[in-house]
C-alpha cells in the first residue's frame, strides 16, 4: 500500500513517519497522553475507514502540540529572552527567518516545528473548497473532509460532530499560526496566500465550522487531551487571537468577554508528558540539565546608532533598546514597570556578583521583584553560568496555546484603544496581577497595583515626563505592552513574538544585522518567517523568479537580501 500524503510541495514532508506514544489500541483509554501512532504511517485504505476517525483527530492534536512545543522554544529568541551560546543548537535563538522543517523534536537541539503544524492542517482537510480554493487535492482527503462530505458524522452518532469540531479548532490554530507569523505561504502547491488570507480562512474555520459543529453536538464538551478545556471556549479564544492579528480589536474583545465570562481563569493547553516528542521543549532544552542558551538582559549590546534604522519608522534605534531584558525585573510600589525610556524597571543588578551563589545586589530603587519572570543561575553548555528561565519546572508541564491573561490584555487594549477608557484598562490589569491590592506586606508572589501618582499620570490627559508618550492613550499602550511582555514570558506558543509583530514601530528586531551578544551567531533578522525554500523553487503557482520571491508578502522585502527584513504583511 502507498503511504498517506502524496501531495507535492513543502507540506509533503509531513509524510515522514512520526510516532508519539505507544499504540493505536491505547487510544480508547488515553486522556492526558496522546497515545497514538500518527496516520502518516497508515495506508490510504486505512484512512478511508470510519473506524480510523478518532485516531486521525487525535493525531492532529499530537502533531500540532509537538510543533507548538518546539516553536515555543524557538520563539524565545524572537522575544529577546534567549541567545544561543553553546556552539550547538545555533539556529535556534537567532531571530530565524525561516522555519525548521522535518521530524519534530528528535533530540535536544532540534527546533523543528513547521511540518507538524502543516501536517495537522493537512490531516484535517485537503479539499480545495474548504481551503478557500487556494490549494488542496481532493484525491487525498483529510479526516474532516470525510466526516462532513463522506457521511462519517452520521455513522458516528454522539461522536462525529465532536470530532469535526475538534479538528476544526486545530485547523484554525494552524492556519492562524501561518497568518500571524509568515509573510506568505501556500497550501498543497496552491497559489500564494497572503497573511491576511490565511487569517481570514482561519477565522472562517472557527465561525462556520468549529462553532457550528459544537452547536450541532447539542452541548459544549471538554476538549479531549487538553486538560478538560471547553471546546467552545477554545474555539472562541482561538478566534480572539486571530481577530487581534487582523486588527479587529472589537471582535477580539467580544470573544474575550465571552470566554472570560464563562471561565475567569481559562486556559487552552498543549498537553505535555515525559518522553521525546511529548516533552515540554522549553524546559527540556532551555532549563533542564545543561541547557544550550542563556537569558538576555536589557539590550545595550546592539549599539543601535551605528546600525540601520528601524524600517517601520525610519528612526535609528537608541543605544538602549526599549522593551528588552528579562533578568531581575522589578515593579515600583505604584505599579510602574517601565522607566521613562521604555526600558523595564529592575529590582537588582543584571549580573550576580560574585557568581554563582550570592543573591543579586539590590538597586535600592524601591522596586520589588516581579514573580512572573522566574529564572535561575546555573551552568549551561557555554563559556560560563548564565540565567535560564524557570517558569516550567518539568517536562510534563503543559504549554498554553491561549489563556485568560492574553484575553484580559486584549480587553485592556480594547478599552484603551477603542473605548478610550484608561480607568477600565487599568482595572483589568490590576485584576490580573497576582497578590493583594497594594502588596502590603511585600511578598514573592505579590505584584503592586497601578495606583497613586502613576494612576493619575495615566488618566490626567496630559503628556507626563515620567512616561514615554504624547497622550494618555499612548502612555497606556506602553504599559499594556510591557504587561504582555512579562505575562507571556517563558515560551507560550510565541504569543509575545506575535504581539511584537503587531507593534514593529516600537519593538526591536535585528533585521539581519550583527551578531548575538556572545558574538558567536549571526542574527538572521526575521520579523515574520519565510515559507520553506522549496515552495519557491518548485511551486508552479508561485510568481516566476523562484527564491527571489521570498518575503514579497511583507513590506520592505529586498530582492538582494532574501532573508526576511519585513515589518507588516502586504494584504
Amino acid at each position: 500500500m502507498s503511504k498517506r500524503h502524496q501531495i507535492q510541495g513543502a507540506s509533503r514532508k509531513v509524510a515522514r513517519a512520526l510516532v508519539l506514544g505507544v499504540s493505536v489500541g491505547a487510544l480508547g483509554a488515553c486522556d492526558s497522553l496522546l497515545e497514538v501512532e500518527l496516520p502518516h504511517i497508515l495506508t490510504d485504505d486505512a484512512i478511508t475507514q470510519v473506524t480510523s476517525a478518532q485516531v486521525q483527530v487525535t493525531s492532529i492534536q499530537a502533531l500540532f502540540e509537538c510543533g507548538i512545543s518546539s516553536f515555543s522554544w524557538t520563539a524565545m529568541g524572537h522575544e529577546d529572552i534567549f541567545e544561543s551560546v553553546a556552539g550547538v543548537a545555533g539556529g535556534v535563538h537567532v531571530f530565524r527567518h525561516d522555519p525548521g522543517t522535518g521530524t519534530c523534536d528528535t533530540g535536544g537541539t532540534s527546533s523543528i516545528w513547521f511540518d507538524q503544524l502543516m501536517g495537522a492542517r493537512q490531516l484535517t482537510s485537503t479539499d480545495p473548497a474548504k481551503l478557500g480554493n487556494y490549494g488542496g487535492s481532493s484525491a487525498v482527503p483529510g479526516v474532516y473532509d470525510q466526516l462532513v462530505s463522506n457521511g462519517w458524522i452520521a455513522q458516528l452518532p454522539g461522536v462525529g460532530q465532536r470530532l469535526a469540531a475538534i479538528a476544526s479548532v486545530y485547523m484554525a490554530q494552524s492556519l492562524g499560526h501561518f497568518g500571524q507569523f509568515f509573510c506568505e505561504g501556500a497550501l498543497d502547491v496552491g497559489n500564494m496566500i497572503t497573511a491576511e488570507q490565511f487569517l481570514a480562512l482561519a477565522e472562517d474555520w472557527v465561525t462556520n465550522r468549529a462553532l457550528v459543529h459544537i452547536t450541532n453536538n447539542g452541548a459544549d464538551f471538554a476538549l479531549p487531551n487538553a486538560a478538560a478545556t471547553s471546546a467552545r471556549m477554545a474555539a472562541l479564544a482561538t478566534r480572539a487571537q486571530i481577530r487581534l492579528a487582523r486588527n479587529d480589536l472589537a471582535g477580539a474583545n467580544a470573544d474575550a468577554v465571552t470566554v472570560l465570562g464563562a471561565a475567569a481563569t481559562f486556559n487552552f493547553w498543549a498537553t505535555r508528558e515525559s518522553g521525546a516528542q511529548r516533552r515540554n521543549k522549553v524546559f527540556d532544552s532551555g532549563t533542564f540539565g545543561s541547557p544550550f542558551s542563556g537569558m538576555l538582559g536589557i539590550n545595550t549590546f546592539w549599539n543601535g546608532p551605528t546600525r540601520a534604522p528601524n524600517p517601520a519608522t525610519g528612526r535609528t534605534w537608541p543605544t538602549t533598546i526599549p522593551f528588552t531584558g528579562y533578568i531581575f525585573l522589578g515593579i515600583q510600589p505604584d505599579g510602574r514597570t517601565l522607566e521613562n525610556n521604555n526600558t523595564p524597571v529592575r529590582w537588582a543588578q543584571e549580573a550576580r556578583t560574585p557568581p554563582p551563589a550570592n543573591l543579586p545586589v539590590s538597586l535600592g530603587n524601591g522596586s520589588v521583584q516581579d514573580p512572573r519572570v522566574p529564572h535561575i543561575f546555573k551552568s549551561i553548555q557555554g563559556p560560563a553560568p548564565r540565567e535560564v528561565p524557570n517558569k516550567y519546572t518539568a517536562v510534563e508541564n503543559d504549554i498554553p496555546i491561549a489563556h485568560w491573561r492574553e484575553l484580559t490584555l486584549i480587553r485592556a487594549r480594547f478599552e484603551n484603544e477603542v473605548n478610550n477608557n484608561r480607568a477600565a484598562a487599568i482595572a483589568l490589569i490590576n485584576g490580573m496581577r497576582p497578590g493583594a491590592a497594594g502588596c502590603t506586606p511585600v511578598s514573592a508572589t505579590c505584584v503592586p497595583d497601578i495606583s497613586g501618582a502613576f494612576l493619575t499620570a495615566l488618566t490626567n490627559g496630559v503628556d507626563d515626563a515620567s512616561i514615554v508618550g504624547t497622550t494618555d492613550q499612548q502612555e497606556m499602550k506602553m504599559v499594556i505592552l510591557e504587561e504582555a511582555r512579562r505575562e507571556f514570558f517563558g515560551g507560550e506558543s510565541g504569543r509575545w513574538h506575535q504581539w511584537k509583530i503587531q507593534n514593529t514601530d516600537l519593538m526591536w528586531f535585528p533585521r539581519f544585522q550583527g551578531f548575538t551578544l556572545s558574538g558567536i551567531y549571526r542574527l538572521q533578522g526575521g520579523v515574520r518567517f519565510n515559507w520553506p525554500q522549496d515552495e519557491y523553487e518548485r511551486n508552479p503557482n508561485f510568481p516566476p523568479g523562484g527564491i527571489i520571491n521570498r518575503g514579497i508578502g511583507c513590506t520592505n522585502a529586498n530582492a538582494n537580501q532574501v532573508a526576511d527584513v519585513s515589518e507588516r504583511p502586504v494584504n
